[in-house]
C-alpha cells in the first residue's frame, strides 16, 4: 500500500506542477513581478500537502511579521520543507534555490520567471552575483529563504553552515530570522521515493539583528544561527513527538 499511495502522490504532484506551473509563469511577469505566482505557489504546496497527509503546525507565529523584509534560515531535511515554508510564512518570499531546479519543466521556468534565485554550491566565482541578487530581491521589500546547509541530511543531523545567509543580511542590514523544522525527513527522504504521512513543526526564532554590524562578522553570525536553529529544531521535533493530549 506505501507504494501505490507514494506512487499517486507522485503522480498528483507531476500533474498539480504542470497545473499551477503554466499559469504561473505569464502571472509571475505581472508587476509587481512573483506576487500573483505566489499565489499559484502557495495553492501548489497546499495540495501537495494535502493530498501527501502532511499536516503543518507553527510554533511561535506571532514572531513571523508579513509587513517586514527579512532573511529567513530554515535546516533542510526534505523537498517537502519548500512546501511547507511556502504554505506557512505569510510574507513575500523568494527563495535561494539549486541551479538544476530551474532546469525543471514547468516549476523552474515559473521559479525562474518569480525571481527565485539560482546557486549552484559547486562554482564559488559565481557568489558575488548570487549575492548581489539577493540584496535586489530584498531592496523591494521582499523576504528570502535561505537554507545554510546547502543541500539535503540523509541521517537527520545539521550539516555544517555556509555563511551565504549571513553575508546576505549583514549586507543588507536586515535581521536574519531562524527557523527550525521537524517531521519533513519522515515525510520524504532524500533520494527517496516513498511519501509517508506525517505531522511537521515549524518553530520559528527571535530574530538576529544585524544592522550595524560588519560583514566580517559573518563566522561568527553563522554559527550563533546554526546553534539558534538546532535549539529550534529540537523544540519542534519534541512538539512532533508529543501526545496529541500534551499540545
Amino acid at each position: 500500500m506505501g507504494f501505490l499511495r507514494s506512487l499517486a502522490v507522485w503522480g498528483v504532484i507531476c500533474v498539480a506542477t504542470i497545473l499551477f506551473g503554466l499559469p504561473a509563469i505569464p502571472f509571475a511577469l505581472v508587476p509587481p513581478r512573483g506576487e500573483w505566482f505566489l499565489k499559484f505557489a502557495r495553492g501548489w504546496a497546499r495540495l501537495i500537502l494535502r493530498v501527501s497527509g502532511v499536516r503543518v503546525s507553527l510554533l511561535h507565529a506571532e514572531r513571523l511579521n508579513p509587513g517586514t523584509s527579512v532573511v529567513l534560515a530554515a535546516n533542510h531535511e526534505s523537498f517537502y520543507d519548500i512546501l511547507v515554508l511556502l504554505a506557512a510564512l505569510p510574507m513575500s518570499v523568494r527563495f535561494l534555490a539549486k541551479r538544476n531546479l530551474f532546469r525543471l519543466p514547468f516549476l523552474g521556468w515559473s521559479i525562474a520567471a518569480a525571481g527565485f534565485i539560482p546557486v549552484d554550491r559547486h562554482t564559488r566565482s559565481r557568489n558575488a552575483a548570487v549575492v548581489d541578487t539577493a540584496l535586489a530581491r530584498l531592496q523591494k521589500g521582499r523576504s528570502l529563504v535561505v537554507f545554510p546547509e546547502e543541500t539535503r541530511t540523509r541521517d537527520g543531523e545539521l550539516l555544517p553552515f555556509k555563511t551565504g545567509a549571513a553575508l546576505i543580511a549583514l549586507k543588507a542590514g536586515l535581521p536574519l530570522l531562524p527557523l527550525g523544522l521537524a517531521g519533513t525527513l519522515r515525510i520524504q527522504r532524500r533520494g527517496g521515493f516513498t511519501i509517508t504521512p506525517s505531522r511537521v513543526v515549524l518553530a520559528v526564532g527571535d530574530p538576529i539583528e544585524t544592522a550595524g554590524r560588519p560583514v566580517t562578522e559573518r563566522g561568527a553570525l553563522t554559527d550563533e544561527l546554526r546553534r539558534r536553529i538546532g535549539v529550534l529544531r529540537e523544540e519542534a521535533r519534541a512538539d512532533v513527538e508529543s501526545p496529541p493530549e500534551a499540545r
